[in-house]
């Protein structure tokens, strides 16, 4: 079929072509290119998902297209929107739409560029070795009905006995995992886990609202803080807002936003962030995800909050700018690692957030978590800050998780490390208010108080 050259390139690859050109040019991370493109094109998902792939494999592509010349034998042929599209015919969907220039341009050389990149697609999916995570979004949908519905396109899940399996043995389990096969998480059972290279991002689940792509890492902190429905979190540091949409499905319990309705008394989330821009993504998101009817956003630095005006936040989540060390799948390989000094001012920084977190009245528990594997940003913060604060302690969670923190005192702090977990590395802790024998009397006699007046009505 003949070239087009009144036919236009998709929408949706001109878009994600724009934002990795700017994100080349360092004007901003790609998550913040994408959400101010979305006037452009307003399926954000596939573009963020599309550019995401384009950024891992660009050394790859870099080195095919220049053995192959294709630049110079094609000297009108716009860079990003090549890799846009080599991105999506070997990485993405295997095939491209339309007669368009670009489009047909591309399709003459793929031949040649899958030589170059890995001999056949079967070894361009050797190469991918993480898995695809996507949480289950109760105020949506159910994970019995996201099952059903999977089932019915085709989709195949693994089943295994917990009780039986190992976490060793989970994690063979998910690296042979099979196209158009899944498989639910062995710590948090609202997560799914695909197989490498699987694209989700405009599954009718995905579009809305059930399904939620977030990283198995991104889902710990708030997993293991627990907070138990009808109970008010604030998420301290909230955009772009994946973690306070997991907020507001716990404090919801098993009320389903979707189905109408209210949700239990007292469900309550306070959202804060202090960037303008990064506050109206998370709008976005939590009106996407339902989490909304049970969130109140504020845009101000939580430093600046006054913590007595908030005497019924019961939990807070704490996961500040950090240095990002963690996210090995979407790291540049030629970035250089951070200075002790850019460390230090990061760690500086998440000390005063974490003090100004445990200053809130009644407050009971605090997870503090980040995407970096620097103990300057992790163990040392929490040594340093409950050194001054005997008032709190960390607390034991999850103990089926292997890795915990670096050195004796940390034992209760978790550790994911990207090629022994399969997600990115994280660190998470979970800390307590130790309560005096006249407080623990007091909420005992509340609790009593609730209790009487609930059966009463």
């Amino acid at each position: 079929m003949s070239p087009s050259r009144s036919e236009a390139v998709p929408r949706l690859y001109k878009v994600a072509a724009n934002v990795l050109k700017d994100f080349n040019a360092g004007k901003d991370s790609v998550k913040n290119l994408v959400y101010e493109a979305r006037k452009k094109h307003p399926n954000i998902k596939a573009i963020f998902a599309l550019v995401m792939e384009a950024v891992n494999h660009t050394p790859a592509i870099e080195e095919a297209t220049q053995q192959i010349d294709l630049f110079g034998k094609e000297p009108r042929f716009q860079r990003e929107l090549a890799f846009v599209l080599i991105t999506e015919l070997l990485f993405g969907k295997k095939t491209l739409p339309g007669t368009s220039l670009p489009v047909t341009t591309t399709m003459k050389y793929r031949k040649e560029l899958q030589k170059r990149l890995g001999s056949s697609e079967t070894e361009v999916r050797k190469k991918k070795k993480f898995p695809k995570y996507a949480r289950v979004n109760s105020l949506c949908n159910s994970l019995h009905r996201v099952a059903r519905q999977l089932r019915e396109d085709d989709w195949f899940e693994v089943m295994y006995d917990k009780s039986t399996t190992s976490y060793s043995q989970f994690l063979e389990l998910v690296s042979n995992l099979e196209e158009k096969s899944y498989v639910v998480d062995y710590h948090v059972d609202n997560v799914l886990v695909f197989p490498p290279g699987t694209q989700l991002y405009d599954h009718p689940l995905v579009e809305d609202g059930s399904l939620l792509l977030q990283d198995k890492a991104s889902c710990l902190p708030v997993h293991v803080l627990a907070p138990p429905p009808g109970s008010v979190v604030l998420d301290a540091c909230s955009a772009p807002g994946m973690k306070t949409s997991q907020i507001a499905s716990m404090v919801c319990g098993d009320w389903v936003a979707a189905m109408g309705g209210s949700p239990p008394p007292g469900a309550k989330v306070i959202a804060i962030e202090r960037s303008t821009k990064r506050c109206a993504v998370l709008k976005e998101i939590l009106k996407r995800s339902l989490a909304d009817m049970v969130t109140t956003v504020i845009n101000q630095d939580f430093l600046q909050l006054d913590s007595s005006e908030y005497s019924d936040v019961e939990y807070i989540v704490l996961d500040p700018s950090c240095s990002g060390t963690g996210m090995i799948k979407r790291s540049n390989a030629t970035e250089e690692p951070p200075t002790i000094e850019r460390l230090q001012s990061l760690a500086a920084i998440q000390k005063k957030l974490l003090h100004h977190a445990l200053s809130f009245p009644n407050v009971k528990r605090v997870v503090y978590s980040t995407c970096a594997v620097s103990r300057e940003e992790n163990e040392a913060v929490i040594e340093d800050v409950l050194t001054e604060r005997l008032d709190w302690v960390t607390c034991s969670v999850l103990p089926s998780w292997e890795r915990r923190g670096e050195g004796e005192r940390n034992t209760n702090c978790l550790r994911a490390d990207p090629h022994l977990d399969l997600c990115n590395g994280f660190f998470v802790v979970v800390m307590q208010r130790i309560q005096s024998e006249q407080e623990e009397q007091i909420n005992k006699k509340k609790t009593k108080k609730k209790k009487r007046k609930k059966d009463k009505n």
